[in-house]
């Protein structure tokens, strides 16, 4: 008999991997978000489920790696077992490492299915393969929605993958403003500027351009790099061969990521493709200055008065002479940082931009008549 307890409703979410990163971190706190009603099976291609345990252990399932099949279509038979066994209340997919989870929700007319964009590797920055946008094309209107985080992936999936303008959902990432904020006590003049970067080291995020440009600044500073990843002891092998190992300090992995912005007088961010990258959110919420390589929609995320500290991605020369201005010049730091923090107050509260995921699921959600 049942005790008028309702059971949990299921959400299946589909990775290529739950390590961490921005994406998995901010599907954390929706399931936290989401509440008791709701319960949580991930599945990751890669077997990695590091992120979980950032997520409430009381409303995760089942962790899952692939569900078997070698090659495309037999993944996607594999996937449609998968569907049609655990028939979720709702299908959360992720990126192209899940797309055959968007062809089995295809071939069952899944209606309660929503698609994230959230951005590309490095071979697809200028450029997307031709087949990948052909399966998107196909496969992707039919979701009930196809959730993108920047300007730039907005006009791919409009003009590439031909994406339903009313199928497509901006939604910006927001960023926790109370525990991403300025340091309470102002240093002495005499400290040495910290340079720092917060996330994987990864090619894709090119550290080795940020620390080719360090070594080219005629100014005097420490570099802190926060994260770590497959490239890491290639990083320090190019700094000791750069000679500037006694003034970076590879920091790995840490739980507090905002401590790190704490240290920081300016962030600086190498990447060679973004689209609307969290580290820089979580910066400008603590209140620093950012120098940055010109990629994705960094351009658009800060006000324009900061915006005299970008480079084209890969040239180390400028993005040194763009570090060397702001350590250089303490009021131009203090001024850029306020106006930082003031754009992520404006446009990037975590609690708004959350609930609108939210808002979104639940619509997807409902029984479909």
């Amino acid at each position: 008999m049942s005790n008028g307890t309702a059971m949990p409703r299921r959400a299946l979410h589909v990775f290529a991997t739950f390590g961490i990163g921005g994406p998995q971190m901010r599907q954390c706190e929706l399931i936290a978000r989401m509440g008791p009603s709701w319960r949580h099976d991930i599945l990751a291609m890669d077997g990695n489920f590091a992120a979980s345990a950032r997520a409430p252990k009381e409303l995760l399932g089942e962790l899952m790696g692939p569900p078997g099949g070698r090659g495309f279509v037999s993944s996607v038979r594999a996937f449609v077992s998968t569907l049609r066994e655990r028939k979720p209340d709702l299908l959360l997919t992720y990126n192209w490492g899940s797309i055959e989870a968007c062809a089995a929700a295809r071939i069952l007319d899944v209606r309660n299915h929503v698609h994230h964009e959230e951005g590309f590797g490095p071979t697809e920055q200028t450029a997307r393969h031709a087949r990948r946008n052909w399966i998107r094309r196909l496969l992707l209107p039919r979701a009930h929605a196809v959730v993108v985080v920047s300007n730039g992936l907005l006009s791919i999936a409009r003009k590439e993958w031909r994406v339903p303008l009313q199928k497509l959902v901006f939604l910006p990432n927001g960023v926790d403003l109370a525990r991403f904020r300025p340091r309470d006590v102002v240093e002495s003049a005499a400290r040495t500027c910290v340079i720092g970067s917060v996330g994987g080291l990864r090619a894709e995020k090119d550290h080795a351009t940020l620390l080719r440009a360090f070594a080219k600044m005629r100014s005097d500073a420490r570099l802190e790099l926060t994260g770590d990843g497959p490239e890491r002891a290639a990083l320090e092998a190019l700094a000791r061969e750069l000679r500037i190992e006694d003034r970076v300090a590879f920091c790995g992995s840490t739980d507090d990521t905002a401590a790190s912005y704490r240290r920081m007088d300016v962030f600086a961010l190498s990447s060679r493709t973004e689209q609307m990258p969290i580290s820089m959110l979580e910066a400008m919420a603590s209140g620093l200055p950012v120098a940055s390589t010109d990629v994705g929609d960094v351009r658009a995320m800060l006000p324009l008065s900061s915006r005299g500290a970008l480079a084209p991605a890969g040239d180390d020369a400028q993005l040194a002479r763009c570090l060397d201005a702001l350590v250089l010049d303490p009021v131009r730091r203090a001024r850029e940082g306020l106006g930082n923090r003031a754009q992520a107050l404006m446009s990037h509260d975590a609690d708004e931009c959350l609930q609108r995921y939210v808002d979104l699921y639940m619509q997807a959600a409902r029984p479909q008549r």
